[in-house]
């Protein structure tokens, strides 16, 4: 929950145990909404009792400047305010939330307010980040029809940095269009919607336009000044600062984070870092993996291989904490009547994945894969030594084991939103190459867990081999695994595969330990 939100309900849970007379000092750190809302509220309904406001630095700076939030506090308390011609959106919000109170049409539940839309300006980081970054993203709790001020972001983002919103289902879709060029200079003028001022500005910084910025003024009377923080793109305990910096990929330290819990704990655009592209000079994947982690600066980083796609709409959720975040893959032809070969992979790569969750999600995994994972830059870079610099693949295999090893924490991810498609390969000998490479690593692992479940996987199918009547065992239960990760595929492929795996499968092993150099 938000800080604001956590410093109101604290403050008004402590004014309802006090007791008339007893001296009581509310510490609100940086909040100056509650600060405002609290000084008229006192004045109303505590006149005359010993109770001080207090808060951090910076917000006894900020209490003898201008603000809305003073007008906003009165109206909520009763007074009669009139309307003023271009009155800040602000101000009609709090007339019409008073309203709604009045006539009991206000959603409520014990007290809280349920099924409110939820916050335009906080949107405006992930405006911001599609607009730097691409791609696109579905918000939730958004609404077109609203008193928010803020909702111009959508104006701004499609008018001049080709951002689309798409309203859909409880939310709304935003998405980066392709343009030729963008406009050389942009003016908007920020007097209803301050909040909006940091995420375009560093959008225009970083897509080279230059910003006329009107109605700002009191932007330097904020939790920083963000005129200046802006230009020196400095945080300052600026929650607003910091995810602005985050959106638009400048490097954030983990102590500046720490502020944005005051309006939004679960913002995480750019503890991810995409990039593409690292030159391996000419020594290999590893080496390059090891350059574009080491100059990555946010907390984590999303591994992928540049032939998988990536989900198009990425939906925000909050990521789990842990060293390392297991993705989905699905494996997809480009063919709408893929071969059998195709069908075949797709089958045997829907049961590893679902092995692959099932097995992480009960803290034993075996399995993991580099084309779609997230790990924690620190704990990458401690693991390195263990990662087989001689071999030339199986950095996600070795990764695993040595984040098990030093009891690092290893979670998983199973959404579709973060689910990366693979394709099959086209031919039995691009197929015979990949299966032998996989199969060439299994000398070097050590972990329990991973060798016990590759003894299982080799001694079933010898078994079936022997006695095929396994197979009436196996079948039913790897075809639940199959289906749970690809619907479309058909039994009989299913069965199909049941009965050459085994054949596939040892002479991979053989191939693979035979001439591991060649993989």
């Amino acid at each position: 929950m938000p800080d604001d939100v956590l410093v109101m309900h604290d403050a008004l849970e402590s004014l309802r145990s006090h007791k008339p007379g007893e001296p009581l000092t509310l510490h609100l750190k940086n909040c100056g909404t509650a600060m405002r809302f609290l000084q008229v509220h006192l004045e109303r309904c505590y006149p005359g009792e010993p109770i001080t406001l207090t808060g951090d630095e910076r917000l006894l700076e900020r209490l003898g400047k201008p603000t809305t939030q003073t007008t906003s506090a009165r109206i909520l308390h009763g007074d009669e305010i009139p309307a003023m011609p271009n009155e800040s959106p602000y101000i009609t919000m709090s007339r019409r939330i008073k309203e709604m109170y009045d006539n009991n049409s206000l959603p409520l539940r014990e007290g809280i307010g349920v099924g409110l839309e939820r916050d335009w300006s906080s949107a405006a980081f992930w405006y911001e980040y599609v607009a730097v970054h691409g791609g696109g993203v579905i918000l939730e709790g958004l609404q077109r029809k609203t008193l928010q001020g803020d909702h111009v972001v959508a104006t701004i983002y499609n008018k001049y940095f080709s951002v689309t919103t798409e309203y859909v289902e409880n939310g709304v879709r935003i998405s980066q269009v392709p343009v030729d060029r963008y406009p050389a200079t942009v003016t908007i003028d920020f007097v209803n919607c301050p909040d909006l001022y940091p995420a375009v500005a560093l959008t225009c910084e970083r897509l080279g336009i230059t910003l006329h910025a009107e109605g700002t003024d009191h932007l330097r009377h904020k939790e920083s000044d963000r005129l200046k923080a802006v230009r020196l793109h400095q945080v300052n305990g600026d929650h607003r600062m910091a995810m602005a910096l985050m959106a638009a990929g400048y490097p954030v330290s983990i102590e500046d984070q720490q502020c944005i819990s005051k309006s939004y704990p679960g913002f995480v655009p750019q503890h991810i870092t995409p990039r593409k592209g690292i030159n391996d000079d000419g020594l290999g994947k590893k080496h390059a993996l090891g350059k574009l982690i080491r100059q990555a600066t946010s907390s984590y980083v999303w591994l992928h291989d540049d032939d998988v796609m990536l989900p198009a709409a990425v939906k925000h959720v909050v990521l789990p904490e842990g060293d390392m975040i297991i993705l989905p893959l699905k494996m997809e032809s480009e063919n709408p009547h893929p071969s059998l070969l195709e069908q075949l992979q797709i089958a045997e790569y829907a049961a590893i994945q679902e092995l692959t969750i099932r097995s992480a999600r009960q803290g034993k995994a075996v399995m993991c894969s580099g084309a779609n994972l997230i790990v924690r830059r620190e704990a990458w870079l401690q693991c390195e030594p263990d990662l087989h610099p001689e071999l030339p693949s199986g950095d996600d295999m070795f990764l695993l084991e040595s984040m098990k090893r030093r009891g690092m924490c290893i979670r998983v991810l199973d959404s579709i939103d973060y689910t990366a498609i693979v394709r099959p390969q086209t031919s039995w000998r691009s197929f015979w190459r990949q299966r032998m490479r996989w199969a060439g690593k299994a000398p070097h692992y050590q972990d329990r867990d991973i060798r016990r479940c590759g003894a299982w996987v080799v001694a079933l199918n010898i078994l079936q081999l022997l006695c095929p009547l396994v197979l009436l065992v196996k079948f039913p239960v790897e075809y639940r695994m199959i289906k749970k990760r690809s619907a479309t595929t058909h039994w009989a492929v299913a069965l199909l595969l049941e009965i050459l795996y085994p054949f596939y499968m040892l002479g991979s092993l053989i191939g693979g330990l035979r001439h591991p150099e060649r993989w």
